[in-house]
């Protein structure tokens, strides 16, 4: 590029040609701009040579207007959203404005909170003469950093472009107001290894008052890049940005129903802006107010609109007369852009829980046999807890479940995922015995900003924020998650690795171990043995999980071993989901009494429970059926009947084929 620019230059030099001054003139802008960027002024010029400099410098004057016009951007009052609830730190700007030195603000806030429509809101008061004098008739500009960084590819070109955008403040006579989105990316912003970055080149003239600023970042990036830099936090007034409340948000909403009627043409009930921040602040969690609730009112709007238009155009009910004159945006719409951007089921969104509380019980019990006791502490906890009578901070519920091998435990935190969230698949499982290794903790939530690997844990409730957590085998993990998981009991946060902030407010937590098992008797037992083998067991629980992670727990659950007649009702329930995959092939399948009992007897193991004889019925009752399938043994239409053999304890099958049907 260089030997172009160069040779451009030279032939315009020597030769007076119009065709070679017309092709000298495509060059001369890139010869001159990289003139200036070194501070080389050009040789002795001819004059046709001093007419093209004279021409470069004009049209690096007018570029340099265009550049500060585009990186400079007015705050139009007119079109900004009105702003509502944000008064008093509106007044705190215009007061920090109005002083004679360090008069620039730094609006700090989570994201979402309405840092930018305070800027706005003070935009609409200065339109409307509602200010000091000092203030009186300015005109805010907004300072787009990434413009004043793009295409600086020479040393000096970023310094020269932002001291413009200064210079063109400063000459206002304190009649433009600066505002800087995103505040600390002036930290850095221009920097080519060495100390003139923005930052720098902005602090004198925010230290003298020259210029009024104000400047929006979140709490994080403010602590991180502001708070650090001791010169330019000084010349920053903090104005501290607080999450509206509920009722709050709704009144925000009231503010902007207007707006959003007219975008989208039709009608919002009241109903439905109550509905959005009720159900903002209940199911959708790490995002703020009122940001989440405008979002979820401008796409129920967007919804509804898109849908009505959808059924006019298939319906062709445009010019009809049954067509509704305006359509209204209610709380089904507000609800179910919520079931769609969390993915729970409208049916847990309605207000009323009671059904579902009370059958609660009754519920489990359909899927986990046996353990009333267990049963029925799980759903008194979780009543008490949505009922309201437990912690807002902490979990739904947190449970610890002890008890040997295959008696429940899982089956009954499935149950709970099934009943709570409606869908089996909300259970999120960790087997902790491979989080046995120190340093296993960073696996759960991520490790420091400098690893990019995000945590298993923090993620998956990101995700999926209503859910069962369980840690399977608890008594495996490393000792430094149990200190986590007093925070997570406690305040129903973790702090994930990046120093975000997961909640867990909405999740059911269920820990599983089979510490002190063998301290549990059969329930045949007397009284007394089974009291005491409970109390040996927790004994020994004790010296593995800290005293206070147990205290924060809602239940410790103990799961008793289970009965023959118990272990009897789960073979009925594993054999009905093997009777329903034989009638899908057109066969239908008996198993009497004593053929169940040789199950029992065959797969039954004290320490292992119910979990044998799963592995028993595949073994030996679904290979044989399989088998008898594929070879045209049983046909559709057939009938098997499985019961005892005589000898050796075995199970003997019968089939009975229809009349009239023929192998395949």
């Amino acid at each position: 590029m260089s030997s172009w620019s160069g040779l451009a230059f030279v032939v315009a030099s020597a030769v007076t040609g119009s065709a070679v001054t017309l092709a000298a003139s495509a060059f001369y802008d890139l010869y001159f701009q990289r003139s200036y960027a070194f501070d080389i002024m050009p040789p002795d010029l001819s004059p046709g040579s001093r007419y093209m400099y004279t021409r470069a410098q004009n049209n690096d004057k007018a570029e340099r207007a265009i550049t500060t016009c585009s990186v400079l951007s007015a705050l139009d009052a007119g079109r900004a959203d009105p702003v509502v609830g944000r008064e008093d730190e509106i007044d705190r700007v215009v007061c920090i404005l109005c002083r004679r030195t360090k008069n620039c603000a730094a609006l700090v806030g989570a994201a979402g909170v309405g840092k930018t429509a305070i800027v706005e809101g003070l935009a609409q008061r200065i339109a409307a003469g509602n200010v000091p004098d000092a203030l009186a008739g300015a005109r805010i500009l907004e300072l787009d950093m990434g413009a004043v960084v793009a295409g600086t590819c020479w040393r000096g070109m970023f310094e020269e472009r932002l001291k413009d955008a200064i210079k063109h403040v400063e000459e206002a006579g304190g009649k433009v107001i600066l505002f800087i989105d995103e505040l600390h990316m002036i930290v850095g912003a221009g920097d080519k290894g060495g100390p003139m970055d923005a930052a720098n080149i902005l602090k004198p003239a925010l230290a003298r008052g020259r210029i009024r600023c104000v400047g929006a970042t979140t709490c994080e990036e403010y602590h991180r890049y502001i708070q650090t830099d001791a010169a330019l936090e000084r010349r920053f007034q903090k104005v501290v940005v607080e999450e509206p409340s509920v009722q709050g948000t709704i009144t925000i909403l009231k503010g902007l129903k207007q707006r959003y009627q007219e975008h989208h043409g039709l009608k919002i009930q009241d109903d439905a802006l109550v509905a959005a921040a009720q159900l903002a602040a209940r199911y959708i969690t790490g995002r703020q107010f009122p940001d989440k609730a405008i979002d979820l009112i401008d796409e129920a709007c967007s919804t509804a609109k898109v849908h009505f238009d959808k059924q006019k155009v298939e319906n062709n009910i445009i010019s009809s007369i049954f067509a509704p004159k305006e359509l209204t945006v209610g709380p089904d719409h507000v609800a179910q852009v919520v079931s769609r951007c969390t993915r729970i089921p409208l049916t847990t969104l309605g207000q009323d829980e009671k059904e579902k509380l009370v059958h609660l019980a009754e519920k489990l019990h359909e899927r986990v046999i046996g353990q009333d006791e267990a049963v029925n502490l799980v759903a008194q906890a979780v009543l008490r807890s949505r009922v309201g009578f437990g912690q807002s901070s902490r979990p739904i519920g947190s449970f610890l479940f002890l008890g040997p091998l295959g008696v429940g435990k899982t089956e009954l935190a499935k149950a709970l995922a099934e009943r709570i969230f409606d869908n089996e698949k909300t259970l999120i499982r960790f087997d902790m015995s491979e989080y046995a290794e120190s340093g296993s903790l960073s696996h759960l939530i991520g490790g420091p900003r400098s690893y990019e690997e995000d945590g298993q844990l923090t993620e998956k409730v990101k995700r999926s924020p209503y859910s069962v957590v369980l840690f399977d085998q608890v008594d495996k993990a490393d000792p430094s998650i149990f200190k986590v998981f007093i925070q997570l009991l406690d305040d129903g946060t973790l702090t994930d690795g990046k120093g975000h902030v997961v909640d867990f407010k909405n999740t059911i937590i269920i820990m599983t171990s089979t510490l002190g098992a063998e301290h549990l008797t059969t329930r045949m037992g007397i009284e007394n043995t089974v009291k005491a083998g409970r109390g040996l067991l927790m004994g020994q629980v004790l010296k593995r999980l800290k005293p206070e992670l147990i205290d924060r727990l809602s239940e410790v659950v103990i799961f008793e071993p289970l009965s023959h007649d118990e272990l009897k009702e789960i073979l009925k329930i594993q054999m009905k989901d093997v009777i329903a995959t034989v009638a899908n092939k057109g066969v239908s399948l008996f198993i009497n009494d004593a053929a169940q009992d040789v199950i029992l007897s065959e797969s039954y193991h004290l320490v292992s429970g119910a979990r044998p004889m799963r592995r028993w019925v595949e073994k030996n009752v679904t290979t044989v059926l399989s088998n008898m399938l594929v070879n045209g043994e049983a046909c559709e239409g057939s009938t098997i009947s499985i019961d005892a053999a005589d000898v050796n304890r075995g199970l003997r099958y019968h089939v009975l084929k229809k009349q009239g049907s023929t192998d395949p």
